[in-house]
């Protein structure tokens, strides 16, 4: 993993820091990072597929949500400028809005994908699936993409997902309390990018808004 001191700016040079560090050695099956907004999630969990698909030649990862286009403007911008090095050749070909995956030259593939396409997504296998913001889909569509890990080109297999905290009752939380997901808890601290103005604006929300962000 690239440090500060050891990588070139261009590098994007990335730090993991509590349940973010966590999560890039955790080789559980089923493993959700929640936590607050702004606590780095979203990356950490782009990070593990760019280093895994890195290290592991012709393997094969998924970032999926509940529709294609809500990943453009959110994960996919992630990857491109925080995650992968400036003018890396993995990001060259079609728009985000275009694209159908990202190719590394070891033969590994990150595919992207939608729920409202899900026949397409069900069609293939991976190594490591990540689910952006897990609480929008269904439990039984968790446990449909977890059966399409099963690629084989990683020593285990693995579903990953990020979310904001919500109901004691919701899905997720009764997975983690079953044993079935490991449940990392995120905090700002564990984001160094993280900054008192950006704590200030999330201080101004009320209700249950300000409890779940």
């Amino acid at each position: 993993m690239p440090t500060a001191e050891l990588a070139r700016p261009e590098q994007r040079p990335y730090t993991a820091y509590g349940a973010a560090e966590q999560l890039l050695y955790c080789r559980d099956n089923e493993v959700v990072l929640e936590g607050p907004a702004d606590t780095g999630k979203s990356r950490a969990c782009l990070e593990k597929l760019h280093i895994c698909a890195s290290k592991y030649p012709a393997s094969r990862m998924l970032i999926v949500r509940k529709t294609r286009k809500s990943l453009t403007d959110s994960a996919l911008v992630t990857f491109e400028e925080r995650v992968l090095p400036v003018n890396s050749p993995i990001k060259s070909g079609p728009s985000r809005e275009q694209r159908h995956s990202y190719k590394y030259p070891n033969g590994s593939e990150i595919v992207i994908g939608g729920l409202d396409d899900a026949d397409k997504v069900m069609s293939m296998e991976f190594d490591i699936v990540y689910v952006q913001e897990a609480r929008e889909v269904q439990e039984a569509d968790w446990e449909k993409l977890r059966s399409r890990s099963r690629w084989g080109g990683m020593p285990y297999w693995q579903i990953i997902g990020d979310t904001n905290p919500d109901a004691p009752r919701h899905w997720i939380k009764m997975r983690g309390n079953r044993g079935q997901t490991t449940l990392l808890h995120s905090r700002h601290e564990d984001n160094p990018t993280f900054t008192p103005a950006r704590l200030a604006l999330l201080e101004g929300l009320t209700g249950v808004r300000r409890e779940r962000l």
